[in-house]
């Protein structure tokens, strides 16, 4: 089996296992996803479970409605300038960290209207006060055991208050003080199994649907069945007329909708946006995708540009060079200037300090100065013929210019015993 064979062979199977385990997970989410990313009661949902169907009509009807997408300790209280009046927080998914609760029952005390829908009392974080701002996971808010063992922020208010479980959605005619038409139709799937002594404002079918429960000068509304919210129950009844009743009867400030417990805060990384994305169905898909473009990367062996042949070194070669100057001067046919250059360069070999010879006449004057002994006499004289000859513009043969740079070249030995 030669290479390209294997490649490709191996390429088909992992392109079928890659297959095979898409339709698998296709097939498997067919039901409806648990994930409850999906199922929070949140005014940036618009599916049947999600709040913006309330907050549309909100802020039609009424003259301002915000989301709230801070830590509650930052909310100011309702006796400061353009403040809120109502706080809506619809089956929160982050639990109440110590220090919001305490800022909340100030805010509550100095007259604030607070429309809690929890089917558990809104459990209270065992973070300190310096871990309000760490990011906390995502919990479901109808986990039963969960909420036994917790500390409930409603029960600080309302320790005997318990719920029902959850059963069938029913729709009825509504009664209690917050119903004043009458002919409101609700429709809820839990009620309150215990109330005691509380004051039971929304009613029906015999069964307690919404209590309040004074706070100082201001006042919890606790709704039993957060569902009560949800576009899904606003199509089919009129809890949307009951519950912008119960936020336009309080003050005169804003109504502010949480976000914040639903994971949507202002201050939200990059990174953590990136694990959102990668924890629903197409963030999966996108991993898959990458997982299978580096696997098509690895089993082909596919480059990112051309082939280059590794950068040469570099080197320099004295022959190199002088042939490179002696083409150039045999293109330009300049006699003159290449004899000019082998005896200046003999000049500069021979005479002290190196001087540089800059004209033809500093030239031949260095050579009658310089005056070595013995056989050296003549082979000076026969450059400065040479020389001579150049300058005068006579065109030297090949011998003569091999006479000439064999002359200079024995000079320069002779110089350097």
């Amino acid at each position: 089996m030669t290479a390209q064979t294997y490649n490709r062979v191996t390429a088909t199977v992992a392109t079928s296992i890659f297959l095979i385990l898409s339709l698998l997970l296709a097939n498997f989410s067919n039901q409806d996803s648990p994930d409850v990313i999906q199922r929070r009661p949140s005014t940036f949902f618009t599916d049947s479970t999600g709040a913006r169907a309330l907050l549309l009509v909100m802020r039609r009807l009424l003259p301002s409605v915000e989301q709230w997408r801070r830590p509650l300790y930052l909310l100011p209280l309702p006796d400061q300038a353009g403040s809120a009046s109502t706080l809506i927080v619809a089956d929160p998914g982050r639990s109440i960290s110590k220090r919001e609760g305490q800022h909340l029952d100030r805010w509550l005390a100095a007259g604030g209207q607070l429309i809690l829908l929890t089917g558990n009392g809104w459990l209270i974080g065992q973070g300190s006060v310096a871990n309000d701002e760490r990011p906390e996971e995502i919990v479901d808010g109808a986990n039963e055991n969960r909420a036994d063992k917790s500390e409930k922020y409603l029960s600080r208010y309302a320790p005997s208050l318990a719920w029902a479980k959850p059963g069938k959605f029913k729709t009825g005619q509504a009664s209690g003080s917050s119903v004043r038409s009458g002919e409101l139709k609700l429709r809820w799937q839990r009620s309150f199994a215990r109330v005691k002594d509380l004051n039971v404002i929304a009613a029906g079918n015999n069964e307690a649907l919404a209590v309040e429960i004074p706070a100082g000068r201001g006042r919890i509304v606790a709704i039993a069945d957060p569902t009560m919210i949800s576009n899904g129950a606003l199509r089919r009844s009129d809890n949307a007329v009951w519950l912008v009743t119960l936020a336009a009867a309080w003050g005169e400030g804003k109504i502010l909708f949480d976000e914040y417990h639903h994971g949507f805060g202002e201050k939200r990384g990059t990174g953590e946006l990136i694990r959102a994305f990668l924890a629903t169905p197409w963030g999966w898909m996108v991993l898959q995708l990458a997982a299978a473009g580096f696997l098509y990367v690895f089993v082909y062996r596919r480059r990112f540009g051309r082939i280059s042949e590794p950068p040469a070194a570099a080197r320099a070669s004295p022959l190199e060079l002088v042939n490179a100057r002696g083409g150039f001067l045999q293109a330009a046919a300049a006699q003159g200037l290449a004899a000019q250059l082998i005896v200046g360069e003999l000049t500069r070999n021979l005479t002290k300090g190196r001087r540089k010879i800059s004209t033809s006449t500093d030239l031949v004057d260095t050579l009658e100065t310089w005056a070595p002994a013995g056989d050296a006499k003549p082979r000076v004289a026969a450059l400065r013929a040479l020389l001579a000859k150049t300058q005068n513009g006579e065109q030297l043969t090949d011998r003569e210019f091999i006479e000439l740079g064999a002359a200079a070249g024995d000079l320069i030995k002779g110089s350097q015993l």
